[in-house]
């Protein structure tokens, strides 16, 4: 009995002293990112399952609770109940900004955009890049109806990373154009979206130099309930009809998530009414029929499955496969091409564009002299990408299909030494790539064409090492500094006797430092101030090196082995301003980009031109000019007016030009986004927004194509703005949404698409849970 009595006291004793608390609402769901701080400016957040340790607070001290989706809190430790604290949500919902936190990987950064659960549900947003557009100041590109290609700072396609759920999906064809990839990651399962800048490029390695696009899927980690759930949506203007169906299941100590989504999309119709002026614009002879941009049906399909065990209190593993795969998707800017009067092109799509992810992940907390707690994650990716072409004066379809398989490991340490906390860690990637290019005639012979890539086989390998440091120099200072090495080597192998007189195989080596520095600054608790200076890298890929294709008529893109990692060096001041019912922020910006990669003239084997499809074509090349400036400025503002009313604004503006004085390529026009929201006492919210894009003169455009100036105006890009009103009631597990968008029916083109933007868009949504 008194060993019962002894246990009984210690367990009583652990609990009362405990430094963990359990961050939960009203509704018993676990909430990430709830900032606690006190008036002696100590500040701690919430991790990804609501749980906080609360040990640098003491007893007497009044701490505060900010979370921008619920109410204002104070209390002492002592007012705590069952190690739970519990927040209540306010009557809106507007995006969340983190102003700092400890150091995690995806919280390494000067700046954060993130998106929620909620937040990307209610967005009714069909794919990523969608979700991006109509959330944010991000431009984004798109060349046919599956498409979406999205723009940060001025930086495109394989100039910015896309990380799912701790992998990088860039790989060593990833194009320095516009980019669709973003599309193979389902929405519907995603946990939250975040966009980084800085030194997120020391953490991930090449590729971030514009910054990163963090996609998480949904966290099992700590399943309370079984639950599934179905979402129905349509839309009118595509006449797109999605189905999502998951199902989130916990046994014992292993979590299961699996997910399918089935998607189906029709010709997308552009508005009616062209307030900038230009009557023709988009009206293309042989692929619009009225306001109906032909060319536009697709369908996809994309699985998820997730499998999470507690191996025990302090291991886990975590197993992660996805799937998605899509029809045929028609290239609409380059079916709207016309020569001598006639369509161009018979033919011209991509064919099904394929995607598998494996990845393994096994963490486990132990403390010793190397680190508190360490990860160790193994990934692969299989995929295949091809594209179809015939013009009208051909006999044969053009085929070239790619095949990439991608095999990563990284492990990761974090450890804490008083004030002193560190991450670090080991990577490498090895990439297999497989290219060919033949011609099929209507009765099936096959014929020679060249292929995209090296048509022996490409090799792509790297070896990485990383250190983030943070540091609490004094209450109101912290210092983070993070440093990166990589090592590069790409090999490429042409078959004998190849059409470009080239080596049978070629080697190229980069190797390369990337370093940041941050000071944050709490001025006091409602004011921050963040400077920064850090440099990145990419190196160049197969895709720069290699690549044969052409876009534009009479040009041809040829290779060219003789290329340097692009290097930028950007510093970065942000201005914080964080009151319970006010957020402000203002961020400025300069990049210096030194050797970047552009397309321009190119003498290939002492030629400007080659034969290349039949045509004799002049030669262009990536190369490396000597550098290039930009400087630019975010702003953003969330308000709430009173308990039902809440306003939100933001904008953004980029400007850059090259050392040859020449525009530079993906610089998008000046862009603003506005939003009020009023909350009925159902917690039903009815929203209205506004986005608006600047125009982007003619001369503003690149040299080379690439910004894809002839689907603009004479003049160039004319400017645009779209009102939209969304509707969401929520009845008890039934959430049902309904949204009108671009109110006005305006005409429009987003910067350097091919494609029109949708006209006005009715979309009907229906989620339920059971």
């Amino acid at each position: 009995m008194k060993k019962i009595i002894l246990l009984f006291l210690l367990f009583s004793t652990a609990s009362l002293f405990s430094q963990n608390y359990i961050v939960k609402n009203h509704e018993g769901e676990k909430i990430e990112g709830v900032m606690f701080y006190s008036e002696e400016n100590k500040n701690i957040s919430s991790n990804k399952i609501g749980e906080v340790n609360l040990s640098i607070f003491s007893k007497e001290e009044t701490i505060e609770i900010y979370h921008l989706s619920y109410l204002n809190k104070k209390f002492k430790k002592e007012d705590i109940k069952n190690n739970t604290i519990l927040i209540y949500s306010k009557n809106f919902t507007i995006k969340e900004v983190k102003v700092h936190s400890s150091l995690k990987t995806e919280e390494n950064k000067t700046q954060l955009i993130q998106l929620s659960k909620i937040e990307i549900q209610n967005s009714l947003a069909k794919n990523p890049a969608e979700l991006l557009e109509k959330s944010s100041c991000l431009s984004v590109q798109k060349s046919q109806n599956g498409g979406g290609s999205p723009n940060i700072r001025g930086f495109e396609a394989n100039r910015i990373l896309l990380i799912v759920d701790n992998v990088k999906l860039n790989n060593t064809i990833y194009r320095g154009g516009h980019l669709q990839n973003i599309l193979s990651i389902d929405p519907y399962i995603l946990e939250n979206v975040s966009v980084l800048h800085g030194p997120s490029s020391v953490f991930y390695g090449s590729g971030a130099l514009g910054g990163a696009i963090i996609l998480n899927t949904l966290n099992i980690e700590d399943i309370n309930e079984n639950k599934s759930s179905f979402i129905q949506q349509f839309e009118s203007s595509s006449s797109s009809i999605i189905s999502h169906f998951n199902s989130k299941f916990k046994y014992s100590k292993t979590s299961f998530l699996s997910s399918i989504s089935l998607k189906k999309y029709g010709n997308l119709k552009m508005g009616r009414n062209r307030f900038h002026g230009y009557d023709d614009w988009g009206k293309e002879k042989y692929a619009t029929k009225e306001t109906e941009q032909l060319f536009g049906e697709y369908s996809q399909i994309d699985i998820t499955q997730k499998i999470h065990h507690k191996i025990n209190n302090l291991s886990t593993i975590s197993i992660n496969s996805q799937f998605s795969t899509t029809s045929n998707i028609n290239r609409f800017d380059k079916l709207n091409d016309i020569k001598d009067n006639n369509p161009k092109y018979k033919f011209w799509y991509y064919g099904p564009q394929k995607r598998i992810l494996h990845s393994i992940k096994y963490e486990k907390e132990k403390r010793n002299i190397l680190s508190d707690k360490y990860n160790l994650q193994f990934s692969f990716q299989d995929i295949e990408e091809s594209r179809h072409s015939q013009k009208f004066s051909e006999e044969s379809l053009t085929i070239r299909k790619e095949n990439i398989q991608v095999y990563d490991s990284k492990i990761n340490f974090n450890k804490r030494i008083s004030n002193f906390q560190i991450n670090y860690g080991f990577s490498n990637r090895f990439q297999n790539l497989q290219s060919e290019g033949f011609n099929e005639k209507d009765n099936g012979e096959i014929g020679f064409t060249a292929s995209r890539y090296p048509d022996n086989g490409s090799t792509d390998f790297t070896i990485s090492s990383f250190l983030l440091t943070e540091f609490k120099v004094l209450k109101k200072l912290k210092w983070f500094n993070a440093i990166r090495y990589d090592y590069n080597k790409i090999q490429i192998n042409f078959s004998e006797g190849n059409p470009f007189y080239l080596e049978d195989k070629l080697n190229i080596v980069n190797d390369n430092y990337s370093a940041s520095s941050n000071l944050f600054y709490s001025l006091n608790k409602n004011n921050f101030l963040s400077f920064s200076i850090f440099n990145s890298f990419r190196n160049p890929n197969v895709d720069d090196i290699g690549k044969v294709f052409s876009k534009t008529d009479g040009v041809v893109v040829v290779p060219n082995t003789n290329l340097n990692s692009e290097k930028i060096l950007s510093s970065e001041f942000i201005w914080k301003h964080i009151r319970v019912s006010t957020t402000i922020e203002m961020v400025l910006f300069h990049s210096y980009l030194k050797d970047a990669i552009e397309k321009r003239s190119f003498s290939f084997n002492g030629n400007d031109s080659i034969l290349y499809d039949g045509e004799m074509m002049m030669c262009i090349a990536n190369t490396n000019i000597n550098s290039a400036k930009m400087n630019g400025l975010n702003f953003r503002i969330k308000q709430k007016v009173n308990e039902k009313i809440s306003f939100s604004g933001s904008a953004s503006l980029v400007k850059g030009v090259s050392s040859d004085l020449l525009p530079l390529a993906h610089i998008p026009p000046f862009s603003a986004r506005s939003e009020i929201s009023y909350s009925f006492v159902d917690k039903s919210i009815l929203s209205f927004y506004s986005k608006y894009n600047d125009w982007k003169r003619l001369s503003d455009f690149d040299l080379n194509g690439v910004d894809n100036i002839e689907e603009a105006t004479i003049d160039g890009t004319p400017s645009w703005i779209t009102l939209n009103l969304i509707y969401i009631k929520k009845i008890k597990d039934l959430t049902f949404s309904i949204s009108c968008e671009n109110i006005l029916d305006s005409h429009y083109k987003t910067f350097a698409s091919g494609i029109s933007a949708s006209g006005r868009n009715f979309i009907i949504n229906l989620q339920t849970n059971f």
